[in-house]
């Protein structure tokens, strides 16, 4: 570790996080090679090791490369070539690993787009890069086949989740399709995965060099901040966040099992669900079909050493009935991250995890994907409580005036802005709107300015405060912060969750005024009356007279993002009509 210096109270000068990091992780270097070739230099000598485990099918590291390889030569069957975009429909099965890899083999780009997607969503997104060639998964096909009319698409590649499953459980899988009725006719630019693999062999394509800082993959914005953009991500911009993530110090092993619940189109998903564990040489344990109310049968049955989710989802650890006697003592820093974690929750779930054998405390991070998901993380020996991390070992996270542009002090509150090797190399086919995020400083730094209003302390700990276009300007001229309430809110111990908006202010022309949405827990939810009065007092203790909710709404969830984050969006819509 480095001995500390004498501060000059600016984060970006300073760096005090430096001195949780040892002189080789400072000193460390950013390989620079494709994401395929760092994941093929990691485990070239361990390719009977296990990578993935797919519903109990357990696939080896050469299996995978095989997969890749095969689905590298299909591609350029088809004519994809170095550069072109091929949007992927799909979800976390081994296809989308092998074509995601056996694409960047071309030099091609993956174009991550959520299956779920509207049929006018999934159309602008391959007219925004003029897609030629599609993956999807059958359940999407559908929409895909109405989504291509009027585009240039010529080959769709169809993949089920059943492609990989063992024999036994392929024939169960695709009965039950059968007796659905799912099962689906494919038109004449369609091939299914099988028949595409097959055609591919025997070919030899030729595979062009690494290029520093070119695209090897599109991820979109989850909209929290306007229309989803399309982040352009390197592969400098993977493998940086991936040896980060290694050089924090957290406990991670070859041997080591991870779950990896989140989905491959999201930067998180990609970066630290899959290319993290897997360069690493972790057994990675696919969840292609996640369900919340499920994740503690997911922890009973597999174990997992590391698993990553959003802080949500620790209210159904907590609150399972499955994991009321379990041991912890395997589990090593389970991590949460995309939205902040509520104090009150992160202590609860570090009391669960205490009472239940395990030695890490709840490991919180903090991202975008504009920074290829991951800038920050806490470790046990800068664990916070409401920190969400020291900034990764190459990265800079400091915090400016969002109105004069000069850097603030330890304690001051103000904009996050992030710089590093994790910054995107911009929004796709939008120049306008990437110059607004990505911003060059007097002193001649590139930021990313986060949106995020938040503060530093002299040990380079990161705490974020709210979002500022979340935050709600009253007539008066007031800003009422809705992470403010939500704290006081969830302190009560009747309350489960909430989230609060702004709701127009009819009394004035202009401005908004608080209400909060709650959701309470099981046995509170006939005293709603008795709780709202409590809560009323709770606030009026609590806040500044002009932050004081005008409505409690209580309701028995809470909207949520495809990723489990709180959708505070759909909650303003509906206000704008209350």
């Amino acid at each position: 570790m480095l001995t500390e210096k004498k501060l000059t109270g600016y984060p970006s000068i300073d760096k005090p996080w430096l001195k949780y990091y040892t002189e080789e992780a400072i000193n460390a270097k950013i390989p620079e090679c494709t994401v395929y070739e760092y994941l093929w230099e990691c485990n070239k000598n361990h390719l009977n090791n296990t990578a993935l485990n797919y519903y109990g099918r357990k696939i080896t590291f050469k299996e995978m490369f095989d997969g890749i390889e095969n689905a590298a030569k299909a591609f350029a069957t088809i004519g994809v070539k170095q550069g072109d975009i091929v949007i992927m429909a799909t979800v976390t099965t081994p296809e989308t690993i092998y074509t995601f890899y056996g694409l960047n083999r071309l030099g091609a780009i993956a174009n991550m787009v959520d299956p779920r997607t509207s049929v006018e969503g999934i159309r602008e997104y391959i007219s925004e890069v003029n897609a030629k060639y599609v993956l999807c998964l059958d359940v999407a096909y559908p929409k895909i086949e109405k989504a291509i009319i009027g585009t240039d698409v010529k080959q769709i590649v169809v993949t089920s989740p059943a492609d990989s499953l063992l024999q036994p459980q392929k024939l169960l899988f695709n009965l039950s399709n059968k007796i659905k009725g799912a099962t689906q006719q494919l038109n004449a630019k369609c091939l299914r995965w099988d028949v595409f693999i097959s055609n591919g062999t025997g070919v030899k394509p030729k595979y062009p060099t690494y290029i520093k800082d070119s695209c090897c993959i599109i991820v979109h914005t989850g909209g929290t901040t306007g229309m989803p953009k399309g982040v352009m991500l390197s592969n400098d911009n993977i493998n940086a966040l991936v040896v980060q993530s290694v050089l924090t110090g957290i406990d991670m092993k070859r041997e080591h099992t991870w779950l990896d619940i989140m989905p491959p189109f999201i930067a998180y998903g990609i970066g630290n669900g899959l290319h993290l564990p897997l360069t690493i040489g972790m057994e990675t344990i696919l969840i292609p079909s996640f369900d919340a109310k499920r994740f503690d049968e997911l922890i009973a049955k597999h174990k997992p050493v590391h698993m990553v989710g959003v802080p949500s989802y620790w209210g159904t650890i907590i609150a399972s009935k499955k994991l009321r006697n379990a041991d912890f003592s395997y589990m090593i820093a389970p991590t949460v991250g995309g939205d902040s974690m509520d104090i009150s929750l992160e202590k609860r779930a570090n009391a669960f995890l205490k009472a239940h054998n395990c030695s890490s405390l709840i490991t919180k991070g903090y991202g975008m994907t504009e920074v290829c998901a991951a800038v920050a993380v806490t470790v046990d020996a800068n664990n916070e409580p409401g920190s969400v991390g020291i900034p990764y070992v190459k990265s800079i996270i400091s915090i400016f005036d969002p109105e004069t542009g000069e850097e603030l002090k330890y304690g001051e509150l103000g904009e996050v802005c992030i710089t590093g090797p994790n910054i995107m190399l911009g929004y796709y086919n939008n120049e306008s709107a990437t110059n607004e995020i990505i911003r060059v400083h007097k002193d001649g730094t590139t930021w990313v300015h986060s949106g995020d209003m938040g503060y530093m302390n002299e040990n380079g700990g990161l705490f974020i405060v709210d979002r500022m276009k979340r935050m709600i300007v009253r007539y008066d001229g007031f800003k009422v912060f809705p992470s403010l309430i939500e704290k006081v809110i969830v302190s009560h111990p009747a309350v489960e969750g909430c989230c609060a908006v702004g709701l127009s202010d009819k009394e004035h022309s202009q401005g908004k005024l608080p209400m909060v949405h709650i959701v309470l827990k099981y046995e509170s939810f006939n005293n709603e009356s008795r709780v709202e009065q409590e809560l009323v007092e709770l606030c009026r203790q609590e806040l500044p007279e002009y932050a004081q909710p005008v409505i409690y709404k209580f309701r028995k969830t809470l909207p949520l993002t495809p990723v489990g984050k709180i959708d505070y969006r759909a909650l303003e819509k509906e206000a704008e009509n209350f």
